[in-house]
């Protein structure tokens, strides 16, 4: 009877093969020895027929605790990667009179895992990277929002020197009319206005130096104003475009997060437990 079942088995076990999608191996045992091997394409763990079971392998668990045994292999054991499932084999009395080896390749599986892992560990390193673009892009738009700040600063400093600068001109003007009037009462007084005339000459030299210099720090400063207005106009256009950036990154930063997930997600399906 139990020579039966073994011998069903030796039959059908090419068909079984056939049926199953990837590469696959089938071994046939006894109690003690394999009575049968059907190597897969790839996965051939050599001539098994005739061999005692080895003990602490899948096959002897499920045999000695008739129960299904599960395993994985990596390829550095056979060269190829593959799970095994060994399941004891019974007679209608219940007693296991052999078991039943499949071996399934996981080689394609093994790809798709070593695939995603590359996937994901680039999404993650490009994914760090963008976060720090767009933290970089963020801290330059900051660095120019302060600029225009201090610009709009600097122009309302001009500002408030035009009144200083109004009343230096208002000295200068009252100053050259004072030597004006100076110097003509010097003329009045002939010989005894001598000493004012020269007081009266250095206070007209004095009003034409100071509207001189007012006038020079007036086309400065203007300037100075020019300058800071288009320095504005240039930091607010920068700025804009900086916060686009900043914008755009971060947008692509979260895809790529997407990406990195799907890629986790993709390595758990191709792992098999």
């Amino acid at each position: 009877m139990a020579q039966d079942i073994l011998d069903s088995l030796i039959k059908i076990a090419p068909l079984i093969q056939d049926m199953i999608p990837v590469d696959c191996t089938i071994g046939i045992t006894d109690r003690e020895k394999y009575i049968y091997y059907l190597p897969g394409q790839e996965i051939n763990l050599g001539n098994l027929a005739g061999k005692p079971i080895p003990e602490g392998g899948g096959m002897y668990k499920a045999i000695k605790t008739e129960k299904i045994i599960d395993a994985v292999l990596p390829k550095e054991v056979y060269g190829v990667p593959f799970k095994s499932r060994s399941l004891p084999l019974r007679e209608k009395s219940g007693n296991v009179v052999g078991g039943l080896a499949l071996g399934l390749s996981l080689k394609s599986q093994g790809a798709v895992m070593d695939i995603a892992q590359v996937v994901a560990s680039s999404t993650q390193q490009t994914s760090a990277t963008i976060k720090g673009l767009a933290s970089s892009a963020q801290q330059l738009a900051d660095i120019q929002n302060i600029l225009e700040t201090l610009g709009k600063e600097v122009v309302e400093q001009v500002k408030k020197t035009d009144t200083i600068l109004g009343f230096i001109h208002d000295v200068a003007n009252t100053s050259n009319l004072l030597g004006l009037s100076a110097a003509i009462e010097a003329a009045r007084a002939g010989e005894n206005g001598k000493g004012f005339s020269v007081v009266a000459d250095e206070i007209r030299k004095m009003s034409v130096k100071n509207t001189q210099a007012v006038k020079e720090i007036k086309e400065i400063l203007a300037t100075i104003n020019n300058t800071a207005l288009l320095m504005i106009e240039k930091v607010i256009n920068t700025a804009a475009f900086s916060e686009e950036q900043a914008a755009a990154t971060q947008e692509i930063s979260a895809a790529m997060h997407e990406l990195a997930n799907s890629a986790e997600k993709l390595e758990e399906v191709a792992r098999i437990k």
